[in-house]
């Protein structure tokens, strides 16, 4: 499937802003967030902003033949430097199993050769299992993995990895 990544301007952040409530609705089963009373999933819109106002991050729409498909939101990792990091990565369930994330997870990474890490939720099973298919096939299997508390308060899985030019 002809998978595109498009940077996307501030003014059309409201597309990331409304997928992320569905992001966060596929995250509830991990997360435990609860639903308001207003049908909605509140969040706090700040750390969103960073992609638009902060070097170093980079807001992508994932595309599926021109459909709306998902986002990758790409960043220079705070804690460590060195790294680029996938900060969050969603695709809509209807273009999952069909390539597309993996398609969207190559051109992200391809955008900045080098070193890169992937955090998971520790129990995030299905997304582990996504995670280390791609990056695997990506690095021919050369990558290393351990857990740690991210922000001192979330279980996760950290993937490093080095992604070289083509």
């Amino acid at each position: 499937m002809n998978t595109t990544l498009a940077p996307i301007a501030v003014s059309k952040k409201f597309i990331i802003e409304n997928l992320f409530e569905l992001y966060l609705y596929s995250m509830s089963e991990y997360t435990g967030f609860s639903i308001q009373p207003s049908g909605k999933f509140e969040f706090d819109l700040s750390f969103l902003n960073d992609y638009w106002e902060k070097e170093d991050h980079y807001p992508h729409l994932v595309l599926c033949e021109e459909e709306l498909a998902g986002f990758s939101l790409l960043r220079r990792y705070p804690y460590e430097s060195e790294y680029h990091d996938i900060g969050q990565f969603f695709i809509l369930n209807k273009f999952q199993g069909r390539g597309v994330g993996r398609n969207a997870f190559i051109q992200s990474v391809s955008k900045f050769p080098g070193k890169w890490l992937t955090r998971i939720r520790v129990d995030n099973t299905g997304a582990m299992g996504f995670w280390t298919k791609v990056i695997g096939e990506t690095t021919n299997g050369k990558y290393n993995m351990g857990e740690e508390l991210y922000e001192g308060r979330v279980r996760m899985n950290f993937i490093w990895y080095e992604v070289f030019t083509q």
